[in-house]
């Protein structure tokens, strides 16, 4: 019969392994995220004063 402990070291492998996908599959949303606060409220005021500005025109 095989040893337990590797079975939890197989275990530990793939739950470390999905960790480092999950962290490099968010990797951009974490790069997006870092911009201040302040500065998101803008860009956001900014979008949406355009947006509103083109639906406007229609």
């Amino acid at each position: 019969m095989t040893n337990p402990s590797w079975i939890v070291l197989a275990w530990v492998v793939v739950a470390l392994a999905s960790a480092f996908k999950f962290w490099s599959i968010t990797r951009p949303y974490r790069d997006k995220a870092t911009v201040t606060s302040a500065q998101k409220v803008d860009e956001a005021r900014k979008r949406l004063e355009r947006r509103w500005r083109n639906d406007s025109m229609v």
